[in-house]
Formats: structure tokens, C-alpha cells, sequence
């Protein structure tokens, strides 16, 4: 609108950042959860279409499958998210997805990868799950 104002915001590879921030950090020596018996690292990925950059990007560099117990999200290729489309991979452009349907065989391939895998610690549920709105754990606290 005519009140917008423009913020500059720093650009986090997030496959550095779970490097550098999760895989050496002090584990906790207790936990807040019924489910787990020591701690887990859980991730969200819910980011609109890009999961076709990042996530490859993840698997790639180790940061997904060596820090990230859980991977809960979304691939954005059914029906209702055909507006995303097309979606260019690579900067000369040479690999795109040009509908959901791609974008669904793309998804399927890289998460039967990181399945398969025997050196992948990383569970994945395809759920968009909003349930965290209602945890009532503080979140962690940055140093």
C-alpha cells in the first residue's frame, strides 16, 4: 500500500546456519517433553515453494541428515498450490518446474533419498502442522 516502508533483512543460508548453531552445540541434559527420552532437534520447513532450493541444499551438505532428528512440512505441489508455478532452480535458469506435477515427482525422488539413506538420522512427516501455536514452552533462548 501506499504506507508501506522498506526493510533490508540479512539473507541465512540455512544449511550453514544449522551447521554452525546446531551440530556443535552443549546438548541439553534434561528434557520437556513426554515423547522424548533425551533431546531432539525438530525442524519446520514451511517456506512457500522454495523447499525445491533448500532442501537440496540440506541434504547435500549433511546439515539435514547429521543435526535434524524430525522434518516436519511441505512440499507445495497439490492441487491448491498451483500458483507457485513455475519455479526456476538454478540461476542460469536450465532446470525448472514448470507445474505441480513436476514439482510432486521432484519431492518424492529427494525424500526417497533421504528414506533410503543409511546415514540419514532424519525422520520426515509431510504435515502442516500448526500445533506449536499452542506449546506451552518458552522458546529457546539465543547466547
Amino acid at each position: 500500500g501506499h504506507n508501506a516502508t522498506s526493510k533490508t533483512v540479512e539473507i541465512v543460508r540455512l544449511a550453514t546456519w544449522i551447521t554452525d548453531e546446531i551440530q556443535d552445540r552443549i546438548i541439553p541434559t534434561t528434557t520437556h517433553s513426554n515423547f522424548f527420552s533425551e533431546p531432539t532437534v525438530i525442524m519446520k520447513l514451511d517456506i512457500e515453494g522454495l523447499e525445491f532450493k533448500v532442501f537440496p541444499d540440506l541434504v547435500t551438505t549433511g546439515a539435514l541428515c547429521n543435526n535434524i532428528h524430525y522434518l516436519m512440512g511441505e512440499f507445495h505441489y497439490s492441487p491448491g498450490n498451483h500458483n507457485y508455478y513455475p519455479i526456476t532452480l538454478t540461476k542460469d535458469e536450465r532446470h525448472v518446474l514448470t507445474d505441480r506435477k513436476a514439482g510432486e515427482r521432484l519431492a518424492r525422488q529427494m525424500l526417497h533419498f533421504v528414506d533410503v539413506s543409511d546415514n540419514c538420522m532424519t525422520n520426515i512427516s509431510l504435515m502442516d502442522d500448526e500445533s506449536y501455536l499452542t506449546d506451552p514452552h518458552d522458546y529457546p533462548k539465543l547466547n
